[in-house]
């Protein structure tokens, strides 16, 4: 049901029936009490609960009159309480000769127990309905007020979540563009030298390179993407690291169907093959082991940890907007292993 249309029944059952409801009930509650006290035959205890309620009904009517045309002169907002107590004493003085009439002419017809006592006691619960009927007003401002405080605080709950997913997302492909020149640098320099010492092996080089930048262009408005084609992807990225690194890089991947089935993140594989080989040594002899697998619901990126001394400059802010953005993708987050010896990244498959 849409927002409008849902409010709008909500005010129909709290302002329009919930009274008439109350009230029937009031006036029902009454006629068993009056069963009780007087001999009266059943039609008169009917005839006495149809007249009340439709009185108390016509009450609630003048009460309602009265709270819209004050609400243009003394509106709520410039003091409830006084609104109220003048909204109380305008119904008074207006029903106050009615009421007096009515015992008049009915004094006659009351039973012998109804003396002053009884008459002061019913004037009584009278004054106490009329001020319970204006205080439904109060309260019904207070609790409209409420209800709008707390949709416009959701609304800028919800707003401000789009504004955080918005600058993730931002950060993310500005890490990701930042990624690229440093890359397009180190691949153009491994390129320069397989010209001179190996052209049919650059000419292979080149391929693999086209594919990569292939699946940027094609994925750059692309946020998730499946695994099956991320891993691709890395296929053809691992080959041009290899030339640079050759035996001191070794990756493994071993993705069953299900889970190649599933989505993830764009390049998010290839950021965490970078910043592995960032801060670890890649040498033949010392070889930087990183294993691609998936466990359950998630795609665990693993490598042994062999610290380098100086690592190069970073702001160390690309796995913290990473883990970010996943909290907007999926309920499981991006979870961090990390011990002695080695280190691991949890991804949360993502549904496409």
């Amino acid at each position: 049901m849409p927002p409008n249309r849902q409010q709008k029944k909500i005010d129909l059952v709290q302002y329009r029936i919930t009274p008439y409801f109350l009230i029937v009930l009031f006036s029902f509650a009454i006629m068993w009490v009056r069963i009780f006290m007087l001999d009266w035959a059943w039609w008169q205890h009917l005839l006495s609960f149809f007249s009340q309620s439709a009185a108390l009904i016509m009450i609630w009517h003048l009460i309602r009159w009265l709270n819209d045309r004050l609400e243009r002169v003394i509106p709520f907002e410039n003091g409830p309480l006084q609104r109220v107590f003048i909204q109380v004493m305008i119904v008074l003085f207006l029903l106050s000769p009615i009421i007096a009439l009515l015992f008049t002419y009915a004094r006659p017809y009351m039973p012998s127990f109804v003396n002053k006592q009884v008459i002061a006691l019913l004037i009584m619960m009278f004054v106490v309905v009329i001020i319970l009927f204006n205080f439904s007003f109060y309260a019904g401002y207070f609790f409209k007020n409420w209800q709008q405080s707390v949709e416009e605080r959701a609304r800028l709950e919800v707003q401000a979540a789009g504004l955080e997913r918005e600058k993730m997302n931002l950060q993310y492909h500005q890490l990701r563009n930042q990624v690229n020149p440093h890359y397009l640098f180190n691949t153009l320099s491994s390129l320069d030298g397989l010209i001179q010492t190996h052209p049919e092996l650059a000419s292979e080089f080149v391929r693999h390179m086209s594919k990569v930048y292939r699946y940027v262009l094609q994925h750059h408005e692309s946020e998730v993407v499946s695994v099956d084609e991320e891993l691709e992807f890395i296929h053809h990225y691992l080959e041009l690291l290899k030339v640079r690194y050759q035996r001191g890089l070794s990756v493994q991947c071993s993705v069953s169907k299900p889970a190649s089935e599933k989505g993830i993140v764009m390049v998010t594989l290839q950021m965490l093959i970078d910043n592995a080989i960032k801060h670890n040594i890649t040498q033949p002899d010392q070889p930087l082991n990183i294993v691609i697998r998936d466990e359950g619901e998630y795609m665990v990126v693993h490598n042994n940890k062999q610290l380098r001394r100086q690592i190069e400059t970073s702001n160390g802010q690309g796995l913290a907007q990473l883990q970010q953005l996943y909290t907007f993708l999926t309920d499981r987050p991006l979870m961090v292993e990390e011990g002695p010896e080695y280190f691991r990244i949890k991804l949360p498959l993502i549904e496409i």
